[in-house]
């Protein structure tokens, strides 16, 4: 019995030191894998490639990254020609493999047939150099088809035919075709009446300026009451284009089409702005994008300070008339929770 147990004790041995080898084998190799991946991975793809004027396509963009960098997403709606986005939603940032994952989806629309490209979308992370790289995604190519065709491809027929004219005791058809003659020359004579009177006021009312038409628009944001109804990434999305919208009205600079990085050279190398309020604009656009791309929540005192500074670069950069110069109020720096304001 005693000689009997040496031999399957040396046999547990071998085999217990062969798993231990054989655990740190792969555990070698999964940190070899783990070390040669990507610090940022990103991928981007749709539901579908082909489409009818019908249907919707879901575009979707994912980002995997390591814990510890600071990703930022691209504004991809002045990026997509041809194609509206109909609606948009985000998922995570969720934990996997050690990292996080973060999901933006996009529903978009198109409303002409043809084939258009989805283009290379840039994704922006710091690395823990603290320098700033980029990842971009490669383009996808989408074909809108017409939705009058049936399944098999072959264009739908004619389902009911014409009805015979029936026979009446009386000929009206002399009637007919002048009253519609009558009413054919008076649609088109009151509408080249209107198109003239609409020409006329046109060349006589000068255009408005850039900065009525972003004060404006910040009266109507104020009036939907977006934050008291909890739409704050909503709120800042609209106040961000009313500003991109006023900078590229007033300077003739892309300003929507621009991301955020874009930006900001262009408005630093304007010799016609102050520090200040170069200062002031590159403070609203950097927290606007936090905000909207980084799930920040932002406090009221925040809200109510992104919204004055909109308003005083407008105010400090418009382009005042004589009158207004004289003595024309401006407009006040008044939080977006208040409706009441004064031009």
């Amino acid at each position: 019995m005693r000689i009997a147990r040496y031999p399957a004790l040396l046999i547990c041995i071998v085999l217990l030191f062969a798993c231990r080898q054989e655990k740190s084998s792969l555990d070698g190799e999964n940190t070899q894998a783990d070390s040669g991946r990507s610090p940022v991975e990103v991928t981007a793809h749709t539901d579908r490639t082909t489409a009818t004027l019908a249907d919707d396509i879901t575009f979707t963009l994912t980002v995997c990254y390591e814990n510890e960098l600071h990703v930022r997403f691209p504004e991809i709606g002045s990026q997509i020609a041809g194609l509206r986005i109909v609606d948009f939603g985000e998922e995570g940032p969720r934990e996997v493999d050690n990292r996080q994952e973060f999901k933006k989806w996009y529903r978009l629309r198109s409303d002409i047939t043809g084939a258009f490209i989805i283009p290379s979308m840039a994704v922006t992370y710091t690395d823990t150099d603290t320098s700033e790289k980029e990842i971009k995604t490669p383009q996808i190519f989408i074909e809108i088809k017409s939705a009058i065709n049936a399944e098999d491809g072959e264009a739908l027929q004619d389902i009911l035919d014409i009805k015979p004219l029936q026979e009446v005791k009386r000929d009206l058809t002399p009637y007919i075709i002048g009253g519609s003659a009558c009413i054919v020359l008076i649609t088109i004579a009151i509408g080249i009446l209107l198109y003239i009177n609409k020409r006329t006021k046109r060349a006589q009312e000068p255009p408005k300026p850039a900065h009525v038409l972003a004060f404006e628009e910040l009266e109507k944001l104020q009036k939907e009451h977006l934050i008291e109804k909890g739409g704050v990434r909503e709120h800042y999305f609209r106040l961000s284009d009313i500003f991109r919208r006023y900078i590229e009205n007033r300077f003739y600079i892309p300003a929507v089409e621009q991301t955020t990085q874009e930006l900001l050279p262009e408005l630093t190398n304007r010799r016609d702005i102050d520090d200040a309020t170069k200062k002031t604009s590159r403070d609203f656009l950097v927290h606007s994008d936090l905000i909207k791309f980084a799930k920040h929540k932002p406090s009221g005192e925040e809200i109510d300070g992104s919204y004055q500074h909109v308003v005083k670069v407008i105010n400090t950069t418009k382009e005042e008339p004589e009158v207004e110069k004289k003595g024309e109020p401006r407009l006040q720096q008044t939080s977006p929770k208040n409706n009441t304001r004064s031009l």
